[in-house]
This record gives C-alpha cells, structure tokens and sequence, in this order.
C-alpha cells in the first residue's frame, strides 16, 4: 500500500491498484470517501466493455452533494451516509485502429494496453466544504 500524501483543505489521499480513499478529518468530522473502478482485465478492439464504479462513505459523517465526473459521464449520487456504497456502470467502446485513424490520421493507432483515467468525485461535508478526490486508473490488455 502506498504512503498517504498530504493536499490541501488537510485530505490525505491513499492510492493503490484497486482504489482511491480520501481521508479529510477537523475538530468534529471524520470523513472517508473510497472510489474505486474496476474492468475487464482483457479485451477485443471493438469491444463495448463494461466498466464498474463505486464510491463508498467508510467514514463516521454523512456527505452531500456527491457527484461522480469522468470524460464520458456525469452522474449525481446525492448523500452518503456513513457505510453506505453505491454503484453503477457504464458501457465504453474500444475502438478499433481504422476508427482511430478516421479521426486523428493514418498512423494513429489505438494503445495496447488501453488506459482509463480515473473518475472524479466530490462532495459537501458538513462544514461546507467540497473535496474532490480522483478514483484509480485502470488498464485493459489488448
């Protein structure tokens, strides 16, 4: 397991292979927010493939206003309260070499193995404030 990094507003961020947990902590709250994504560990371009999300409150505070962000979705997951996970999926399509190349030019070619960037999350604590934390990355084999 990696070492938690501090960031601003006093959040540390753990990161590993399987998901991304932001810790934010004051004088009255205890607040715990896991994203994590997961996917298949190979695939066909072409493919459409599932890709799983989840954001869990591990922590002892509710959370509002928790919104989950990537290139390809905007999803409102409104409260959190503490122990409570949701989750959702979404359909990507890999493409194929020649649909790369009708967009970006004869020699583009699509990466092997194909890289996800982790989704965004945020949401209100208590206090008011608005953490963003970004979930893990993953890596499908072509």
């Amino acid at each position: 397991m990696a070492s938690p990094v501090k960031t601003s507003n006093n959040t540390s961020v753990i990161s590993n292979s399987s998901n991304v947990t932001a810790t934010t902590s004051n004088k009255t709250a205890n607040i715990k927010i896991v994203a994590s994504q997961s996917g298949p560990a190979s695939a066909v371009q072409g493919d459409n493939v599932t890709i799983k999300y989840s954001v869990s409150n591990t922590g002892g505070q509710i959370v509002y206003d928790v919104k989950a962000t990537s290139q390809d979705f905007d999803t409102t997951i409104g409260t959190l309260k503490p122990g409570e996970t949701k989750n959702f999926q979404y359909t990507l399509h890999i493409p194929t070499d020649k649909e790369v190349q009708e967009d970006f030019g004869s020699n583009a070619t699509v990466s092997n193995p194909f890289f996800i960037g982790g989704f965004g999350v945020s949401y209100t604590d208590s206090s008011g404030s608005t953490p963003t934390i970004n979930a893990n990355s993953i890596e499908i084999k072509l």
